[in-house]
């Protein structure tokens, strides 16, 4: 099946990806198609609604509000049993077009099969020594960073 119309590109895989969302988990774990010919993911509303484990007859409504002065959208979908499982996505837009945030890849135990340097963070850091580097910086950053604030929040007589 071709990825888009007049498109000859042909998914290679398929895998899940976490897509930032108002929920108990804070995503929602999307099924994506991998095909090297599209650079980027494209994700349709059914495959949200797919991925909270709602059904299509148990949706009350759904909708995409463009925040076009602040440059957002949020994707809103009311479950009529439960409002526990309401989905909502908040975005940017860029060109009236919707962008969720940073697709998040699942981190796999080392232990899993399917683990690679790639989808597990433990096998990255035992195989990529800059990768590692770079975690060690950011480590370093944060706690600095926090550091500063403590202090301040010490001198602070508010």
């Amino acid at each position: 099946m071709p990825a888009t119309v007049n498109s000859d590109a042909v998914p290679k895989g398929v895998r899940y990806l976490h897509v930032p969302a108002k929920n108990a988990q804070g995503y929602l774990p999307v099924q994506t198609f991998y095909t090297p010919y599209l650079c980027t993911t494209v994700i349709g509303e059914r495959d949200l609604v797919k991925a909270a484990k709602i059904r299509v007859k148990d949706i009350e409504s759904d909708s995409i509000t463009k925040h076009k002065d602040a440059g957002t959208f949020t994707y809103h979908v009311k479950y009529c049993k439960n409002t526990s499982k309401y989905v909502i996505i908040h975005g940017i837009l860029i060109n009236d077009k919707c962008y969720t945030g940073a697709l998040i890849p699942p981190d796999l135990s080392p232990s899993d099969p399917k683990a690679t340097p790639a989808t597990s963070s433990i096998l990255a850091l035992e195989s990529d020594p800059e990768f590692a580097e770079m975690k060690q910086v950011l480590v370093m950053e944060v706690l600095w960073n926090g550091r500063l604030w403590s202090m301040m929040d010490a001198m602070d007589p508010l």
